[in-house]
């Protein structure tokens, strides 16, 4: 991975509400770990948190607000210069400054060996902490050449149980509508010539596909029945470090 590609791109500030196709996405991270972090927070020793691959920093608050603090690490230093180690976790080195617990969102899609990275984070992780991760299982292409996979929950317990974790808890993030509104989101309609019937066409389908965004993302979807499906949009993992 280069750092040079890697500054490239505009990292996510906030994960506040957002529009587009990440809206979902961004949904369900930030509940997920809103409820997950101040609670492994304080059932941990005292000391810093280590967020590995944390861009523009959007949970720096949520760390800090529970008296802990918060160490960056990125490949590359963010737009505020608030990044405090950089590295990447492929090339963590073995005498590490180890945590308690190690932070790290939608970051394992993008790293190019994925072994090497989970074998950077047990070098992140004191024995007996804990790794609080997200990383997609279905998801659009993005960040692009630097997505290099989507996961399971089966594919992450067999790369934790390989490098000296176990799995405390995975949950499947985003219901079956969320999926479905975030692929929807991503699609683009347009005329293939120009023709007075063509753009008609794809004027209708951009309609059509814009109420049923909608209505996938309102209570009314799911109202009177269930939905079930094996397709969700991310995982919610906590491993500890043996």
């Amino acid at each position: 991975m280069t750092v040079g590609g890697l500054s490239a791109f505009e990292h996510r500030v906030t994960y506040d509400e957002e529009a587009g196709r990440d809206r979902w996405e961004v949904r369900i991270v930030n509940a997920w770990v809103r409820a997950t972090l101040p609670r492994l927070l304080a059932s941990v020793a005292p000391g810093p948190v280590i967020d590995a691959g944390c861009g523009e920093q959007p949970f720096r608050e949520l760390v800090e607000s529970q008296a802990r603090r918060y160490v960056g690490m990125d490949p590359v230093q963010n737009s505020r210069h608030s990044v405090d180690v950089l590295g990447d976790l492929e090339n963590v080195p073995p005498a590490s400054p180890r945590y308690q617990l190690v932070l790290c969102t939608e970051v394992l899609e993008h790293v190019a060996d994925i072994d090497r990275s989970f074998a950077g984070l047990r070098r992140l992780t004191a024995s007996g902490g804990y790794v609080v991760l997200t990383v997609p299982f279905m998801y659009p292409v993005h960040m692009e050449p630097f997505d290099f996979r989507r996961l399971t929950e089966y594919g992450i317990a067999h790369l934790a149980a390989a490098h000296g974790f176990d799995v405390v808890s995975v949950e499947r993030l985003g219901r079956a509508a969320d999926g479905l509104a975030t692929l929807l989101e991503d699609t683009s309609v347009l005329p293939a010539t120009r023709s007075p019937y063509d753009r008609v066409k794809a004027r209708a389908l951009r309609i059509a596909k814009s109420w049923l965004v909608s209505y996938l993302d309102s209570p009314s979807f799911s109202r009177h029945v269930t939905v079930n499906s094996h397709y969700y949009l991310s995982n919610g993992v906590v491993l500890r470090a043996r």
